[in-house]
C-alpha cells in the first residue's frame, strides 16, 4: 500500500511538472491588463498569491518576456518561465467546433462502413448460386436477388451522396478549424513562482501574435458641409485565450534596444584614389558597429480619450477581443469638422468631376490611417489620411461624380519657322463641362499651360475664353463656373511656344 501510494505521488509530480508534495495543480491566471501596440500585445496577468505558484500561458506567448510586476513589500523568491509541450490543448472557444469535427469524423467513418457493407452484399450477390436451390425455385430467387441488388444500389448512392456531403462540410470545419487555432498551440509557457506577501501577483508576457491600426469612418453632409467622423481601432490577436477590459491602444512599439544619439564630426578630406577591398570592408565593419538609434515620432490621436507620453500616444476602449484571430472594431471617439464643399473638375485627369471638402485648422490630430468616405449616407470611396496635427488644414476628395462629366479635346498642332530661324508651335485645346443632375450646382474647373523650364522656350497665350478666375505661377488656369441642371460651357485655351529651330520640344 505504501508502494502503491509513492508511485501515485510520483505520477502526480511528474503529471503536472511540479517539484515537492506542497506544488498545487496550474491555476488559469486573470487578464489585468492589455496593451496593445501596432505589431505585439504586452498582457497583464493577475493570480492569486499562494507559497507555490503555478499557471500556464498559452505557447503564442514569448517565455524569454515573461517576468513579475510585485506588489510593494511583496517579494518574488523565486521565478521561472519556461516552455514545455501540452499537446491536445484546444482553446475553450474553439472547443464546440472541435467536437463538431469529431462528429462529422464520427459520422463519416459510420457511413464509410456502411459502404463497405453494401459492396460486401454486392459481392455475395454476384457469386455462384447456391447449390441446393431447385430449377422451380429459380425465378424467385433470381426475382428477389434482383430486388434486393436495387435496393442496395439505392442505399449506396444515398450513402455516397451523404459522404460527400459530410466530407464537404468536414473540410470547411477543418480549414476553419487551422485558421482559428494559434500558433504553437502544442506548447506551453510553465511558471512557477514561490510568492512571500501581497493578495495577487503580476505577471507580465509578451506576444507577437496580435496588433491593431486606427481607420476612420468619415460622413460628409453636403447642405451644411458638417463633417461626422468617428475614429476606430481594428485589433486581432491569436494567442488562444480571449483578452478582455480595459485595451489600451498604443501607436508606437516599445524599442528593444536604443542608444544615445552620437552625431560624428563631418570631415573635409581629399578622396582616396583608389579603394581596395579591404579597405572596404574595414570601412563596413565600423559603420555596423556605431551605435544605431531611432527616434520615435508618436502619431497623434482623435478625441475623446487620449493619453500623451514623450514616446507615445495611447487611448482606451473597453471590449472583448478574441482569441482565434478574427478582427474586432473598437470606436475610440468622435468629432465633427466643418468644411467647404466643392465641386472640382480636371479632366486631365478625368472626365468625371470630384466632390471635395476643405477644413481650415483642424480641431484635433488626425492618426495616419485608412478612412471609409461617404457622401449624405451612402458610401463614397476610400482612402488614406496622411498623420497631421491640430491646426493644419485638410482636403478631401470625398468620390467621383459620375453626372458631372468635362470633355477635354485637343486643336489642332500648327508648326513652322520664322524670319529669325526659330520654330514655333500654336497648340491648345477646348473643354465642355456638363452637369447631369438636377440641381444647379458650382464646379471649379482647373486645367494648365505649359511652363517653360528653358531660357530659350518663350510661351505666349494667345487665347484663353472664358478668362480664368485664377491663374497661379505654375500657370494652373482655374474657372468658377455656375452650372443649371443639364447645362454645358465650353472653355477654350491656345498658346505659342517659340524655341530653337534645331531643338525638339517635349512635355514633361
Amino acid at each position: 500500500m505504501k508502494f502503491a501510494c509513492t508511485v501515485l505521488a510520483t505520477y502526480a509530480m511528474v503529471l503536472f511538472g511540479f517539484a515537492g508534495f506542497g506544488s498545487a495543480e496550474p491555476i488559469l491566471p486573470d487578464v489585468a491588463k492589455v496593451d496593445l501596440y501596432p505589431r505585439g500585445a504586452r498582457v497583464l496577468f493577475s493570480v492569486p498569491v499562494a507559497p507555490h505558484v503555478n499557471f500556464d500561458l498559452p505557447g503564442s506567448f514569448d517565455p524569454s518576456t515573461v517576468r513579475p510586476l510585485p506588489a510593494d513589500g511583496q517579494k518574488i523568491m523565486s521565478f521561472e518561465a519556461t516552455g514545455v509541450p501540452r499537446p491536445g490543448w484546444i482553446p475553450e472557444a474553439l472547443r464546440d467546433l472541435h467536437a463538431q469535427i469529431k462528429e462529422n469524423e464520427k459520422k463519416l467513418a459510420v457511413l464509410t462502413g456502411r459502404t463497405s457493407a453494401i459492396k460486401q452484399s454486392f459481392e455475395l450477390l454476384s457469386g455462384p448460386l447456391p447449390k441446393d436451390l431447385k430449377g422451380s425455385d429459380m425465378p424467385e430467387y433470381v426475382d428477389a436477388a434482383r430486388k434486393t441488388r436495387e435496393n442496395l444500389e439505392t442505399e449506396l448512392i444515398a450513402v455516397s451522396a451523404e459522404m460527400d456531403e459530410t466530407k464537404k462540410i468536414l473540410d470547411a470545419l477543418t480549414a476553419d478549424f487551422s485558421s482559428r487555432m494559434p500558433p504553437n498551440s502544442d506548447t506551453a509557457v510553465r511558471i512557477s513562482a514561490r510568492v512571500e506577501g501581497g493578495d495577487q501577483l503580476f505577471v507580465e508576457a509578451w506576444t507577437q501574435q496580435a496588433g491593431w491600426n486606427p481607420f476612420y469612418r468619415m460622413n460628409l453632409d453636403t447642405p451644411s458641409g458638417a463633417i461626422h467622423s468617428s475614429l476606430l481601432a481594428g485589433a486581432r490577436q491569436h494567442t488562444g485565450i480571449v483578452l478582455e477590459g480595459d485595451l489600451f491602444f498604443h501607436t508606437a512599439v516599445p524599442s528593444t534596444t536604443v542608444a544615445p544619439p552620437d552625431l560624428p564630426p563631418l570631415v573635409a578630406d581629399f578622396a582616396a584614389k583608389k579603394v581596395r577591398r579591404s579597405d572596404v570592408m574595414k570601412e563596413m565593419a565600423e559603420i555596423s558597429s556605431r551605435a544605431n538609434f531611432e527616434l520615435a515620432v508618436p502619431a497623434p490621436a482623435a478625441p475623446p480619450e487620449i493619453l500623451t507620453a514623450m514616446t507615445d500616444m495611447t487611448t482606451m476602449a473597453k471590449g472583448t477581443l478574441p482569441g482565434d484571430n478574427r478582427q474586432a472594431e473598437f470606436l475610440l471617439g468622435e468629432f465633427d469638422l466643418k468644411s467647404d464643399v466643392s465641386i472640382v473638375s480636371v479632366p486631365v485627369l478625368s472626365e468625371e468631376a470630384w466632390i471635395t471638402a476643405e477644413t481650415k485648422k483642424l480641431p484635433t490630430p488626425l492618426l495616419p490611417g485608412p478612412a471609409e468616405l461617404s457622401v449624405d449616407g451612402r458610401l463614397s470611396a476610400k482612402t488614406r489620411l496622411a498623420e497631421q496635427g491640430a491646426g493644419t488644414d485638410l482636403l478631401l476628395a470625398f468620390g467621383k461624380m459620375p453626372l458631372v462629366k468635362a470633355v477635354r479635346e485637343k486643336m489642332v498642332s500648327k508648326e513652322g519657322s520664322t524670319w529669325t530661324g526659330k520654330g514655333r508651335l500654336e497648340d491648345g485645346y477646348f473643354i465642355e463641362i456638363t452637369n447631369g443632375l438636377e440641381k444647379k450646382i458650382s464646379v471649379v474647373l482647373k486645367d494648365r499651360i505649359p511652363v517653360s523650364a528653358r531660357e530659350k522656350i518663350s510661351v505666349e497665350t494667345i487665347k484663353i475664353e472664358p478668362k480664368p478666375d485664377e491663374q497661379d505661377k505654375e500657370s494652373i488656369l482655374s474657372w468658377k463656373l455656375s452650372l443649371a441642371p443639364g447645362e454645358k460651357k465650353r472653355v477654350e485655351v491656345l498658346f505659342r511656344i517659340s524655341f530653337p529651330a534645331e531643338e525638339t520640344v517635349v512635355f514633361r
